[in-house]
C-alpha cells in the first residue's frame, strides 16, 4: 500500500501492474484489500489502482460530509495527481455511483466502465417505505425537544439504531452524514448521458440492488450489457471470482481493441 496527499487528505492506494490504467472503487464499507480478487485478476496486464476512499480502511476522513459529487471529484483529482488523464473505472456498489458520475458529468477521463452490482437508483417508495420514513422524521423532531435535555442525543442514538440500515448504523459523525447524503441522491438522470462502453455484473440473488437496477441502467445506458452472475449476492465479484475477472478481462480487451482499431 502506498500513501499520498490529495486536497489535505491522506489517501492509501494500490498501484500494483502496467499498461492502460484500471481505477478500482469500493463499495461502502469497504477499502482496497476489498478488491483483491480483481486486482490480482487485472495486474498481469493494467496498472491497477484501488483506492482507500476518504472514510475508510487507511485513509483519512473527508472535512465535511460528502455526498457522490464531492467523492468523485475527489477521485478525479487523486487519479490526475498520478499521471493518469483516462482511466477505465469499476465500481462496486457505492464506488459505481462514483463510477457513473465520473463517466456522465467528466467523459473525456473515462475509457470505459465497469459497473459490479452498483449503487445509484432510488428503490421505490413503497407504502410501508413511506409511512417508516416519516414516523422516523417526526420522531426525530420530537426528540429535538429542549425539554429532553441531555436525553435527547441519547435518544435519537437509539431511534437511529432502530430504523437504519446496517451501514448507517455502523457509522458515526462526518460519515454518518455523508452516507445520508449519498443515498439520497438518485442517479438515473446521470445514466443517459454516459456514452463510454459500459459493462454491467451483477448477481442473480442481490438483495441490496437488485437486478432491477442492472436492467434499468441496461435500458438507459446507450450500448451497454448486463451480464448476471449466477448464484451470487451483492458481491459477486467475491461470490464469482473467476467468472467475474474472465468477463472484465475479455470486455477490457474488446474496448482497448476498438480504442486502436
Amino acid at each position: 500500500m502506498a500513501t499520498t496527499l490529495v486536497d489535505g487528505i491522506t489517501l492509501t492506494y494500490v498501484d500494483e501492474g502496467s499498461g492502460d490504467p484500471v481505477v478500482l472503487l469500493h463499495g461502502w464499507g469497504g477499502q482496497a484489500a476489498s478488491l483483491t480478487p480483481l486486482i490480482v485478476g487485472l495486474r498481469d496486464k493494467y496498472r491497477v489502482l484501488a483506492f482507500d476512499l476518504p472514510g475508510f480502511g487507511g485513509s483519512s476522513l473527508p472535512p465535511v460530509p460528502w455526498g457522490t459529487p464531492e467523492y468523485a471529484a475527489f477521485v478525479e483529482k487523486a487519479v490526475a495527481s498520478l499521471g493518469i488523464t483516462r482511466a477505465t473505472y469499476i465500481g462496486h456498489s457505492f464506488g459505481g455511483r462514483i463510477a457513473i458520475w465520473l463517466a456522465a458529468h467528466v467523459p473525456e477521463t473515462v475509457q470505459a466502465l465497469v459497473l459490479v452490482d452498483a449503487a445509484g437508483i432510488r428503490p421505490p417508495a413503497t407504502l410501508r417505505r413511506r409511512m417508516r420514513q416519516a414516523f422516523y422524521k417526526v420522531a426525530k423532531a420530537v426528540l429535538r425537544l429542549p425539554i429532553l435535555g441531555a436525553r435527547g442525543p441519547v435518544l435519537r442514538e437509539r431511534l437511529a439504531m432502530r430504523f437504519g440500515s446496517a451501514d448507517y448504523r455502523a457509522t458515526t459523525g462526518v460519515m454518518r452524514a455523508s452516507m445520508v447524503k449519498t443515498v439520497g441522491l438518485d442517479l438515473t438522470a446521470c445514466l443517459g448521458a454516459i456514452s463510454v462502453p459500459t459493462l454491467l455484473l451483477w448477481g442473480e440473488k442481490d438483495t441490496e440492488t437488485p437486478i432491477a437496477d442492472g436492467r434499468k441502467m441496461e435500458g438507459l445506458i446507450r450500448g451497454s450489457r448486463l451480464i448476471a452472475v449466477a448464484g451470487a449476492g451483492h458481491f459477486s465479484y467475491l461470490n464469482s471470482p473467476a467468472f467475474v475477472n474472465a468477463v472484465v478481462s475479455a470486455f477490457l480487451c474488446g474496448t482497448r481493441e476498438g480504442a486502436t482499431g
